[in-house]
């Protein structure tokens, strides 16, 4: 019976447990069409991924943890920026914000420096009461949780995994897998909608951690 019991928690689905996830720390911003940003994600203490992104970057961008902070619910109300995966929301207020195109649309695209395994983007205000606007990627994508933001009610859905629709939406979409780069188009134009970047720290990072803090521990109990 015990056997039993050790097999079953071992087939558990790898998504069983919320993981903490790193986010974007952006430090260089060209508005433009195309535009570009920089920045670094530390997933570790022994690991900065760079990222990059290249594409529509207009001027509500934020870097540098300055600026208005947009990972929130509707005026107080819950935040749907944590959901059964992820435990927590961006602590920076870093923003890759885009206006979308109607015509000439162009290809967004965000990069890694090394691959990385489930990335996810946090969505900020896709699309207005008023107006529905997507996101079409070339991989795809699970709608992890969403609803009503900073800017307030609204909703995202997708029909395919492959184009986000979103009329006010904001929220979390993951890609399961290990990427270097994600693909994207958005329309039509909007003022802007926008977005950040995080992931998860592989296994064994969080091994050498934990790990680290054991032995600091009992190097103290020693002491």
């Amino acid at each position: 019976m015990r056997k039993a019991i050790v097999l079953g928690l071992l087939c558990l689905p790898a998504f069983s447990h919320a993981d903490i996830y790193r986010y974007a720390e952006f430090f260089a911003s060209q508005t433009g069409i195309p535009g570009s940003m920089t920045g670094q994600i530390v997933v570790s203490p022994t690991q900065t991924v760079g990222i990059s992104y290249s594409g529509n970057v207009v001027a509500e961008s934020q870097i540098n943890d300055t600026g208005t902070y947009y990972y929130t619910g509707y005026n107080g109300g819950p935040s749907y920026y944590t959901n059964a995966v992820v435990q927590n929301a961006p602590s920076r207020t870093d923003i890759i914000a885009l206006s979308g195109q109607t015509t000439n649309v162009i290809t967004n695209t965000i990069t890694f420096s090394a691959p990385v395994k489930n990335p996810i983007m946090d969505i900020v205000s896709l699309g207005s009461p008023a107006q529905l606007s997507h996101y079409d990627f070339s991989t795809p994508f699970t709608i992890l949780s969403q609803g009503p933001g900073y800017w307030g009610s609204g909703s995202m859905w997708t029909n395919d995994n492959l184009r986000l629709y979103g009329m006010e939406g904001s929220g979390v979409i993951m890609f399961s897998g290990t990427y270097t780069s994600i693909s994207f188009t958005a329309s039509p134009f909007e003022y802007w909608s926008g977005f950040t970047v995080g992931v998860v720290p592989e296994p064994s990072s969080m091994l050498a951690i934990g790990l680290g803090g054991a032995l600091l521990l009992r190097r103290r109990k020693r002491a």
